[in-house]
């Protein structure tokens, strides 16, 4: 019976041996975008900071969009956008019954920021009267206090990822792709953080120094699932058509359309929809 169980497995495996070849290896790297956000709120952000001291300040005159000020700076929050960036190690395999396509698969590792809100508050007060030696005309000195707050969710995953691909002109210069693919996983980083800031300004050109007060907080939370399908819609470049050396090497970029599902911790499942962008390169095994 052993000897039987070890021939079948040995017919299986030079059956698909023979069927199956790896003939690429890929590395690739690239980032994702989403078209449209969803107006995330502090309060988002309770069931993932528990027992959060800045949660439990009042910021109900705080604006949610526009300007706000932060480490010195003007900055804009009129348009956050939830964003991933991954790098991919994969191989390319060739099915004798489907010799133009080539699957694609391997591993990702995906970092998402998934949940993001900011508000500002801006407000300023007297703190002095001058008065002009020459005309007497009185001044007041404006001391001016900006108020900001930040909340983030982000996540690392692990995800299998797996693409079927035709190519275009293959074996040419240049040359084009187009597929489908998909992956999933899950996260080993999960993490939370809090951040409230007061800026207090004298009025320029009156003696006096700033002064800033910062509290934050970070939160580990538990592990989730995440994935996305996308098409990927590439050209490849081949780096050498005389030199042996250069001949299996071909860089690509990749336009990626991508539907991406994740679940929040004690939250949600949050569904983006948006594009990627990839810049890969290949290295085209040797046929036997």
């Amino acid at each position: 019976m052993k000897n039987q169980l070890l021939f079948i497995a040995f017919f299986i495996f030079s059956n698909l041996n023979a069927q199956i070849k790896i003939t690429q290896i890929h590395i690739n790297s690239g980032s994702f975008m989403d078209i449209d956000q969803s107006n995330n709120k502090l309060s988002d952000f309770s069931l993932l900071a528990p027992g959060s001291d800045i949660l439990s300040k009042d910021f109900s005159a705080y604006q949610t969009n526009g300007y706000y000020f932060s480490g010195g700076l003007m900055r804009d929050n009129s348009f956050l956008s939830n964003s991933s960036n991954f790098q991919s190690i994969q191989l390319g395999l060739s099915f004798a019954k489907c010799p133009k396509g080539t699957l694609r698969i391997g591993i990702s590792n995906v970092h998402s920021e998934l949940l993001n809100t900011s508000g500002f508050k801006y407000e300023s007060y007297v703190v002095d009267t001058l008065f002009s030696s020459q005309t007497g005309q009185m001044y007041y000195v404006d001391s001016t206090i900006s108020n900001y707050y930040n909340g983030n969710y982000s996540n690392d995953q692990l995800r299998l990822d797996a693409a079927y691909i035709f190519e275009a002109n293959a074996g040419k210069r240049w040359a084009f792709h187009a597929g489908l693919g998909i992956s999933i996983g899950m996260s080993y980083r999960s993490t939370t953080t809090l951040r409230a800031e007061e800026y207090i300004q004298p009025y320029s050109g009156y003696e006096g120094t700033s002064t800033q007060n910062i509290e934050s907080e970070s939160y580990g939370n538990f592990m989730v699932m995440g994935g996305s399908a996308y098409i990927p819609l590439g050209i490849n470049f081949k780096l050498g058509n005389k030199r042996e050396f250069w001949k299996p090497f071909v860089i690509y970029n990749e336009f990626r359309p991508t539907i991406q599902l994740n679940s929040i911790p004690n939250n949600t499942v949050k569904f983006n929809v948006g594009f990627g962008s990839t810049l890969g390169l290949r290295y085209n095994l040797p046929s036997n």
